[in-house]
């Protein structure tokens, strides 16, 4: 039986001050992509992304309600997690911006099963991923899926993370 979330309307920190925590934790820059059902590639900007279980091996990505990606992923249930190295913050910019063509000019494959976008050239891994759970969470739905691949990107061991609102590039010799 999943536990109700409590009611914390009234005894909430200002959101300021949630907002000001969550940035003082450090996360790794990613970027999910997925298929529409007219095929159609897909993607957005995460960081709320966590290795869940290594038997079976499963993960989990936040993912904000509003988030125009989202029924692709629920639809689908399909998505490939791309782990950006070092020289990805141009990308995760990118896939940030609601007002730009994602995929317009990017270099971006194809995985050849199940056509999801793959970007090799910017990420270190791309995880291939197949929908297992999903858990409404407050204005974010928490999903759990099950690692189906991963394959190995151009960047090598080095990887890019957020943290106080910046971009820091972490393994760099």
């Amino acid at each position: 039986m999943a536990a109700a979330l409590p009611d914390r309307s009234v005894v909430s920190p200002p959101d300021s001050a949630f907002l000001d925590a969550m940035a003082a934790l450090a996360g790794g820059v990613c970027v999910v992509t997925a298929l529409t059902g007219e095929g159609r590639p897909v993607g957005f900007t995460s960081t709320a992304v966590m290795s869940l279980s290594r038997q079976p091996q499963l993960l989990a990505i936040g993912v904000g309600s509003g988030v125009r990606s989202l029924p692709a992923l629920l639809d689908g249930r399909r998505f490939a997690l791309n782990i950006l190295h070092s020289g990805g913050e141009h990308v995760s910019r990118r896939f940030a911006d609601r007002t730009v063509d994602r995929f317009a000019g990017l270099e971006w494959s194809a995985e050849e099963g199940s056509g999801l976008p793959m970007l090799l050239a910017h990420s270190s891994y791309t995880v291939l991923c197949s929908v297992v759970r999903d858990l409404r969470a407050g204005d974010h739905h928490l999903i759990v899926a099950a690692v189906d691949d991963v394959v190995t990107g151009t960047g090598g061991p080095t990887a890019l993370v957020h943290h106080d609102r910046r971009y820091h590039v972490l393994g760099a010799a």
